[in-house]
C-alpha cells in the first residue's frame, strides 16, 4: 500500500528526533526554564514492576527532545493564539505583564506562619515585624485578566495583621505604582523600585532615617521565572539592576563572598539569583563602618534586593532562610543578640507553605 507523503514525512521527523535524542549530548540544565532536566533512569526489577521506570523514562524523553526550547515556545505561542490567558500556571495580563496564579494560597498557612513569628518574639523577648510582599497581581489588579484564578490577597494580609506586627507595605506600593514599575513583568519578584519602597516602610517602622541610593548597576536585559514557564517570542525583556552598596561584607554559610552580587550569575538567564549570591540557610551582612547594631532577619528571595540597603544602618545583619536553615531559630536569635526581628517574605511563601511555623525551636 502506498504511503502518503505526510505519513512518510511525519515518520521521518519522529525517527530524526529519536536519533538526535540519543546521539546529541544530553543537557543537564535548561537556562530558559531554569531547572534541572531529567536524565536516563536506571533499570531495576523494582522500578520496572512498579511503573516508576516508565514514568521517569517519559520525563527523560520529554526533557531531552532536540530543540526542546523551541518546541516549548511554539506550544505557548499556540496557546496564546487560541486566546488562552493561563498557560503553564502563568497569567498573561495587560501591558506585557505576566502574573502567577494565586488561587492556591491558604489563609491557614498565613496565620500559622505569622503566629510563629509572634511566638518567636515572645520566646526571645525581641520585638518582631513582618513585611509581607504581595504579588504583582494585587498591586496591578487592573492588568489581571477578568475571571483569573487569583486569591484575595488583601484578606490574607488582614489575617497576618491579626497574628503579628504587619508593616503597611501594601498601601505604600499602591501609592507608588503610578510612579514607575515596582515589579518585573517577566518575574514574580519586585524590582529595585519595589525593594526601595519596602526599605522606606522598614525605616519608618524601626525609627531609621532612610538613606538615598547613590548608585545602581547598569541595567541588563532580564527574562525571569514567569517567562521561563511561558516563553512567548514577543515578550519584551525587563531591565535588571540592583543597588551598588560599598563597604558591606557578605558571609554566606560561613564563606565570605566577593561583593554583594555574583558576577558569574549575571551572565546567566536567572539574573535575580545574582543578588547576595542566591539563597542560603544562614548569612551575615557586616558593615564595619557602623560600630554597633544587630538586626535578625527571617527571609526569602524577596529580601535579597532589600537587605543591602538596610545593611547601611547596622553593624551586622544576621539572616536565615527557613527553606535551607537547619538550626534552632530561638537559639540563633539569642546568640546574635539582635535588637529587632524582621521577617521579609513574599506573601506567596507565607500562603503556600508552613516554613516559619516548622522552624526548630517554635
Amino acid at each position: 500500500m502506498k504511503k502518503s507523503p505526510l505519513f512518510v514525512t511525519s515518520m521521518a521527523l519522529l525517527l530524526l528526533l529519536l536519533a538526535g535524542q540519543w546521539l546529541l549530548p544530553r543537557r543537564e540544565f535548561s537556562e530558559m526554564e531554569n531547572r534541572v532536566l531529567s536524565q536516563p533512569p536506571e533499570i531495576s526489577l523494582s522500578s520496572l514492576t512498579s511503573g516508576r521506570w516508565g514514568d521517569r523514562f517519559e520525563a527523560f524523553a520529554a526533557d531531552q527532545i532536540p530543540l526542546r526550547d523551541a518546541f516549548v515556545s511554539l506550544y505557548m505561542t499556540t496557546e496564546a493564539g487560541m486566546g488562552r490567558r493561563l498557560t503553564g500556571g502563568v497569567l498573561r495580563g495587560a501591558d506585557g505583564r505576566l502574573f502567577s496564579r494565586t488561587d492556591g494560597y491558604s489563609e491557614r498557612n498565613v496565620r500559622r506562619n505569622a503566629a510563629a513569628l509572634a511566638a518567636l518574639s515572645v520566646q526571645t523577648g525581641v520585638p518582631a515585624y513582618l513585611l509581607a510582599v504581595p504579588s504583582a497581581a494585587l498591586i496591578y489588579a487592573d492588568a489581571v485578566p477578568d475571571g483569573a484564578p487569583i486569591a484575595d490577597e488583601s484578606a490574607l494580609l488582614d489575617a497576618a495583621a491579626e497574628e503579628t506586627n504587619l508593616l503597611p507595605l501594601f498601601s505604600s506600593l499602591c501609592n507608588l505604582k503610578g510612579c514607575g514599575d515596582l515589579y518585573y513583568h517577566t518575574d514574580h519578584h519586585w524590582n529595585m523600585g519595589g525593594a526601595q519602597a519596602g526599605y522606606q516602610i522598614i525605616c519608618q517602622a524601626l525609627g531609621l532615617e532612610a538613606l538615598p541610593v547613590d548608585s545602581l548597576a547598569e541595567p541588563v536585559p532580564f527574562y525571569g521565572s514567569l517567562y521561563a514557564r511561558c516563553p512567548l517570542p514577543w515578550q519584551q525583556a525587563d531591565d535588571f539592576s540592583y543597588a551598588i552598596i560599598p563597604g558591606i561584607r557578605l558571609i554566606a554559610d560561613g564563606e565570605e563572598k566577593e561583593g554583594l552580587a555574583d558576577e558569574a550569575q549575571l551572565q546567566k538567564r536567572d539574573r535575580y539569583a545574582a543578588l547576595l549570591y542566591g539563597n542560603h540557610g544562614l548569612m551575615e551582612l557586616v558593615n564595619d563602618s557602623r560600630p554597633d547594631g544587630t538586626l535578625f532577619v527571617i527571609k526569602d528571595s524577596f529580601a535579597n534586593a532589600l537587605l543591602p540597603l538596610l545593611a547601611r544602618h547596622y553593624h551586622r545583619i544576621v539572616a536565615i532562610d527557613p527553606r535551607y536553615y537547619t538550626g534552632n531559630v530561638v537559639e540563633e536569635v539569642k546568640k546574635c543578640e539582635g535588637e529587632m526581628i524582621l521577617c521579609v517574605n513574599g506573601l506567596s511563601s507565607l500562603a503556600s507553605n508552613r516554613e516559619l511555623s516548622l522552624l526548630d525551636g517554635l
